[in-house]
């Protein structure tokens, strides 16, 4: 990798350490609290539980957190016999999870470290399944991470992350974030977020679900399942149009029907959730 990339690599970093340092508090809390926010969290971690439940993982089978956050991906992770290794960029998260861990009684199942999902400290083939929860958003470029992940795979290995989606139901009636006007060509659009979207360090980024979909297959990854998780909060200027309570009972309706299989909801969630297999050689040769 060039120096110039390496450096703008590592000043981003630092700038995305920072805001989740400051944002720490929060992601403990999320899980724990009623809210709409909170219930689409707490939804996707059940989601990807269930998912992980499915795969049948034998007792002790390792698995990696990555961007283990608050921990409670974790906790529940070691919950089902698994043996857990936790990393986390932030030295706020890594103390979180394995004080969640402790709390837990699951701590002599996870090993917790501070670490770089562009360079995971673990040799090619080492876990059965990787999570990735909330990771891929706030990265330049989703080739490098999903590379290093897919390295440490296990043939026939798992891989279950998420991605924030491009084209997201919530966001239809709103000219800052709508994707017909996010086009650098559209000058409106450009004109009203400079002077009316909040400022950040850093920001999420969207991902189109094609453009995804084919970086899984890129890096020799097969899709084998996939949920949206999220609708809400409905906004017009950045400001919610929906009272509190109504938005969550409508993300809860619409939450409901997606995961029904809905063809006019299953990917206009907020994020989408897959769940990637890496192919073993007993595959390709079936």
């Amino acid at each position: 990798m060039p120096d110039v990339n390496r450096s703008s690599l590592a000043a981003h970093q630092r700038m995305l350490d920072a805001y989740f340092h400051e944002e720490s508090p929060f992601w403990g809390a999320i899980y724990e609290r009623e809210g709409l926010f909170e219930s689409i969290y707490q939804e996707r971690l059940r989601l990807t539980l269930a998912m992980v439940d499915q795969l049948r993982l034998p007792y002790n089978a390792r698995v990696l957190d990555v961007g283990c956050g608050a921990g409670i991906a974790t906790v529940g992770l070691a919950r089902r016999a698994l043996t857990i290794d936790a990393i986390d960029s932030v030295p706020a998260m890594t103390q979180a999870t394995r004080k969640r861990a402790a709390a837990a009684c699951v701590e002599a199942r996870v090993a917790v470290q501070e670490g770089d999902v562009h360079a995971l400290p673990f040799p090619d083939g080492t876990f059965a399944l990787v999570v990735a929860l909330g990771v891929l958003p706030w990265l330049p470029k989703l080739e490098p991470p999903l590379r290093e992940m897919n390295r440490i795979l296990q043939p026939g290995g798992h891989l279950i992350v998420t991605v924030d989606t491009y084209w997201q139901l919530r966001q239809l009636f709103d000219p800052l974030k709508n994707p017909l006007l996010l086009g650098p060509q559209n000058f409106v659009g450009s004109f009203l977020r400079s002077r009316l979207a909040p400022r950040h360090g850093v920001r999420a980024k969207v991902t189109r679900l094609h453009e995804f979909k084919r970086e899984l297959a890129a890096q020799g990854l097969e899709l084998q399942s996939s949920h949206t998780v999220g609708f809400g909060p409905f906004t017009f200027f950045n400001r919610q149009i929906l009272p509190p309570s109504v938005g969550l009972r409508l993300n809860r309706k619409l939450q409901s029907m997606a995961n029904r299989d809905s063809p006019a909801l299953r990917s206009s969630g907020s994020q989408f959730l897959v769940l990637a297999k890496k192919p073993s050689s007993s595959d390709y040769k079936a």
